[in-house]
């Protein structure tokens, strides 16, 4: 058989970014770097570096994700489209505050490319749930989740170190499911965040959508109004120069609002992966997200559907002047070719006018050149009548000349043809 080349890549992909078994208790910390969707080198060069300092197999150059075992804590970096994730696992010292990433060497891990988005720790132990909700702060939201297996406590808000953190109680001694849970809850935090990333920019081009709108407004009452072509085709400039603002700042934001809706809709299914059952008394994590991410992922939708909307009623005015304008100018050529016509109409008859009166003089010279000889030949011939050869010679000359400047004008006329 002849393998599609790209199989092994397509198989792969199915396969990409499984959960890791964990072990109760474990701390687990991820960091989510925004290093680009040109920033794959520097993460690589990175993860080389650690493992060049750890003695360690450094990753291939095309690789997108890499483990490394530091012997008392561990490391799994991925890359995604835009942002690479550097997963960490510790065994807990239960200190107050403290993370997987404490025993990572400092200097590298200050170093890590691109700006940090996502910094979140999930506490995973197996006490009882009654002791875990009572351990919660007040506002933690949580649920039970798969079947009752684990429970879910977090408040999402950032600590000191601008850490969020999640204490997940297994009910189970099952480290699959324990890594499977842990890598929704992961998934969830690093998403939503990257889902937000999109928020502020909605924000922003909602107040340039503001003044926009309020300049198209005008300028389509203003189509309404026909004050002549100069006036259209000034008013046509600025609706393409509105319109070329309008594609600007659509090319500048529909990836950012592409993004935001694949990543909610990630989050939204990782939620329901989770299978939530309610604690008493606390809102479950799909409730959380119903209440405060929902509500921004439908303020970019807005944005970004008032954008496309903008765009094509632009285009829409833009059309329609252009159509007038076109009509206009089109009106005006035909008026100008209809004079050109009766132009034409009065220069032909003009010409033809002129052609009778060259008919006259022409003949008139020819039959002057004629009457020489004709006189010189009475003077030596007697009884010549030369006043009867000059009357008979005036209507010949007047037909050939007659005929010869008609055949002429003929065949300018089949030449113009």
């Amino acid at each position: 058989m002849e393998f599609h080349p790209s199989r092994d890549t397509l198989l792969a992909e199915v396969h990409a970014r499984p959960s890791t078994p964990i072990e109760a208790p474990m701390l687990v910390t991820r960091i989510a770097a925004l290093s680009g969707q040109e920033g794959v080198a520097a993460d690589r060069r990175h993860i080389a570096d650690l493992c060049t300092r750890m003695g360690k197999t450094r990753p291939a150059d095309d690789s997108v994700w890499c483990a490394i075992d530091g012997g008392d804590w561990q490391l799994r970096w991925e890359r995604h489209g835009e942002f690479s994730s550097w997963t960490f696992f510790a065994k807990p010292n239960w200190v107050a505050g403290e993370s997987a990433t404490d025993r990572v060497p400092k200097a590298w891990l200050d170093s890590l490319p691109g700006p940090v988005l996502v910094l979140t720790t999930l506490i995973i132990d197996r006490v009882e749930e009654e002791q875990a909700i009572d351990a919660a702060r007040s506002e933690a939201i949580g649920s039970r989740v798969m079947g009752g297996a684990a429970t879910v406590l977090t408040d999402l808000r950032a600590d000191a170190a601008g850490m969020t953190r999640f204490l997940l109680t297994m009910h189970r001694d099952d480290p699959v499911l324990t890594g499977r849970i842990a890598l929704i809850l992961l998934e969830i935090e690093s998403y939503r965040l990257m889902a937000l990333l999109a928020f502020p920019v909605a924000q922003q081009t909602a107040a340039k959508l503001f003044d926009i709108e309020a300049e198209a407004r005008e300028l389509t009452e203003k189509i309404a109004t026909h004050l002549g072509v100069d006036d259209d085709r000034d008013l046509l400039a600025r609706l393409v120069a509105l319109s070329g603002r309008m594609e600007a700042m659509g090319a500048s934001t529909s990836f950012r609002f592409g993004a935001a809706r694949a990543y909610f809709d990630i989050v939204q299914t990782r939620i329901g992966w989770l299978g939530e059952e309610p604690l008493p008394g606390r809102q479950t994590i799909r409730e959380f997200m119903d209440r405060r991410l929902v509500p921004a992922i439908r303020t970019c939708v807005s944005v970004a559907d008032r954008e496309a909307g903008m765009i094509a009623r632009i285009a829409r005015a833009g059309q329609m002047l252009s159509t007038r304008v076109e009509l206009v100018t089109q009106k005006i050529n035909a008026d100008l070719l209809n004079s050109m016509n009766r132009r034409a109409s009065m220069q032909l008859g003009l010409q033809r006018t002129v052609e009778g009166l060259s008919v006259a003089a022409v003949s008139y010279y020819v039959v002057s050149l004629l009457l020489i000889p004709v006189k010189a030949l009475g003077d030596h011939r007697a009884g010549l009548r030369t006043d009867l050869i000059t009357i008979a010679l005036v209507p010949i000359v007047v037909l050939l000349v007659w005929l010869s400047l008609r055949r002429i004008g003929k065949r300018i006329d089949d030449d113009d043809h």
